[in-house]
């Protein structure tokens, strides 16, 4: 059994993880975003490596949007369920058999 004393302070902690979640991928962002070649030469390898660090960058955004799409996810499920907790407290303790998102 979990034992919540206080429905709000469940709501403010998943909103400060992704608070967090999202503090964290505008900074890994940043750095991404930062990563450039030093210089624009015509080098093969160069070229090469403008290439990877495109691959890189995309695998990086993919992640990031995958991170924040799941940190909404959990504050959605987190609502509900407190919403349910909520209820079966107004209705005199009745348990809670399931809930889904």
């Amino acid at each position: 059994m979990v034992k919540i004393h206080s429905l709000d302070d469940l709501t403010a902690i998943v909103g400060d993880a992704a608070g967090a979640l999202t503090v964290m991928t505008d900074c890994v962002g940043t750095t991404v975003d930062s990563w450039a070649p030093g210089s624009k030469s015509e080098c093969e390898l160069d070229q090469a490596t403008l290439g990877t660090l495109d691959v890189i960058r995309e695998l990086f955004d993919a992640g990031m949007t995958e991170v924040l799409e799941q940190s909404g996810i959990t504050v959605q499920a987190a609502d509900l369920g407190r919403t349910v907790l909520r209820d079966a407290d107004i209705d005199g303790g009745a348990a809670v058999q399931t809930a889904e998102v």
